[in-house]
């Protein structure tokens, strides 16, 4: 095996090397633990890893194991010791649903019109329907066997599919899965959404306020160093909510064999984070931690985004990934090709339309503005519930912001923005009307055609939201699933009409799982019945309503 690794500024961080690209480990003990990877990473179906995976909201890499020495996240900075962290993991776009759409179906928000925020907000039940075929991921682990927990955040641009848990609310939890069968079991951490800025602002803080180190496009005054100190304490409570879930696990005898993954939707939850296409909104922080604790300690330095989770779980259980994804494993089986780009698009937050679209190396980002009459900043009215929010607006209002502070606000807004990411890292400069970088600015509009518009955003370029929701909903109604046709032969009951544009669940005698009257099984082929079974049935897709359910006595 060629051995690789990186070195970067910073190499050695509290006597431990960050260095590494994590696909090569350069010692002789590194090494021999490698051949291990491999046999792990084809485990037999008897054998298969549990998957716990904790989402928080709306932070950036603002932990102590990133690099931000005003965190206080010691929970998560001690898991790193035993994970991978990921450097480059970037969102699909700075906001949670469509974020979502790309976690659960591994394809991009923008692709199949999901990436239009609160559309239901003004079209009432509306929910996207992708392309034929598509699924949630979690409903492909189902079909080979895993039980599925979610607890309790979906928001996925569309409503639930039955078919896509074995549990979904707030007491879903893996202890309930079957011993004899492998987990699947997502746990979404609410404490740092946006929100909580002003619902925590009175509450203890764990930061102090002059501790802060704002970013040079915030004022600098109370209000803002407030909001910044309450945004670290929800970030030291939402530490402590991971750990909980954490040593409710390693207190199991699930443990073993349990990989733990830890993100954020989408990036920070203050000014110009959330909702932006700069790193301040989709550059979020990623670890994973495997049983065997392979390549503990290093850092991950590919490029990623959210469309390649999806394929990685399902590559490290060994499933194959759909050819509709879009996403590239990490890890496992299935592992892809390094990606040179990560992309994002905005379109609609809440009541605020845009259409920006980006495109970023691990030097630069190139932001293309389709609608720039106006300024990047959107009055959206929910996040100016937040103190620091108005105080900034009404600073900018009086005209007391200064150059780089207003350049968020001032309108029009450029039409194309080209940024040097290691040099400027809050992405303030603009080079896209220096002569030196015409040369670059060139390339990086080439690749946007190529890399981004071409092979997933033609229709998305060229329509509207209109268009979208007309191709979902091309009756002007939500459609609904063809009800299960069947038939009863020999004591099994077959599901003619089941296919991957189908999906199909029941129950046997009222129940489901662990004598559970809430639980629908997944259909995955023909039913063992007997005579005086009652048999209910149901199917249902992505964005349609539910079938009517089907009961068959026997």
């Amino acid at each position: 095996m060629m051995m690789k690794y990186m070195v970067r500024k910073n190499f050695w961080d509290n006597n431990r090397l960050v260095g590494i690209n994590t696909r090569f480990l350069f010692s002789s003990a590194m090494l021999m633990a490698s051949t291990s990877v491999v046999a792990a990473d084809n485990k037999q179906d008897t054998d298969k890893y549990n998957f716990l995976v904790i989402v928080c909201e709306d932070i950036s890499p603002y932990l102590g194991c990133y690099g931000d020495s005003v965190a206080v996240s010691p929970h998560l900075d001690n898991f790193s010791q035993d994970a991978i962290r990921h450097e480059y993991m970037f969102t699909c776009v700075g906001v949670s649903s469509p974020s979502r759409y790309s976690l659960i179906t591994g394809r991009h928000s923008s692709t199949d019109g999901a990436n239009y925020m609160r559309v239901s907000n003004f079209i009432k039940g509306y929910g996207v329907v992708p392309p034929d075929g598509v699924k949630c991921f979690s409903e492909l682990m189902r079909e080979q066997g895993y039980y599925t927990t979610n607890n309790a955040k979906t928001d996925y641009q569309f409503g639930v599919p039955v078919s896509a848990w074995d549990e979904q609310g707030n007491q879903a939890h893996w202890r309930h899965a079957p011993k004899d069968m492998p987990f699947l079991s997502i746990f979404n951490l609410n404490i740092t959404h946006e929100s909580q800025i002003w619902e925590q602002g009175k509450n203890e803080l764990f930061v102090k306020p002059e501790d802060v180190k704002l970013p040079p496009y915030y004022p600098d005054n109370a209000v803002v160093r407030h909001d910044m100190a309450v945004m670290y304490s929800n970030i030291k409570r939402m530490d402590d909510d991971f750990q909980r879930l954490l040593a409710e696990l390693e207190a199991s005898d699930r443990a073993d064999n349990t990989i733990v993954i830890f993100y954020s939707d989408n990036g920070g939850p203050i000014p110009r984070g959330k909702r932006e296409l700069k790193d301040s909104g989709t550059r979020v922080p990623f670890m994973i931690r495997f049983p065997d604790r392979r390549g503990k300690g290093t850092t991950n330095e590919e490029m990623n985004m959210f469309v390649d989770v999806p394929a990685t779980i399902l590559s490290l259980a060994n499933i194959k990934i759909p050819s509709y994804m879009h996403g590239r494993a990490m890890y496992g089986s299935q592992k892809g090709k390094e990606r040179k780009f990560v992309f994002g698009a905005t379109d609609r937050f809440d009541a605020n339309v845009e259409k920006r679209a980006s495109i970023r190396d691990k030097r630069y980002l190139y932001i293309y503005n389709y609608m720039n009459e106006t300024s990047n900043y959107k009055p959206v009215a929910y996040r100016l519930n937040m103190p620091m929010m108005k105080n900034m607006v009404e600073l900018y209002q009086k005209g007391e912001l200064n150059a780089v502070q207003r350049l968020w606000f001032d309108a029009p807004a450029p039409r194309e923005e080209l940024y040097d990411c290691v040099e400027d890292p809050h992405q303030i400069h603009n080079l896209a009307d220096i002569p030196a970088y015409q040369p670059l600015l060139k390339q990086m509009r080439k690749s946007f055609r190529k890399e981004w518009i071409q092979p997933y955003n033609k229709e998305w370029e060229t329509h509207d939201e209109q268009y979208f929701i007309n191709r979902s909903w091309p009756q002007g109604h939500k459609p609904q699933a063809e009800e299960p046709q069947y038939i009863v032969k020999d004591n099994k009951m077959k599901v003619l009409n089941a296919s991957d544009k189908l999906s199909v669940t029941y129950q046997i005698n009222g129940i489901g799982l662990n004598g559970d009257s809430k639980h629908w099984r997944l259909y995955t082929g023909e039913i063992p019945v007997k005579q005086g079974d009652v048999v209910k049935i149901r199917a249902n897709r992505i964005g349609y309503k539910n079938s009517e359910i089907v009961t068959v006595s026997l």
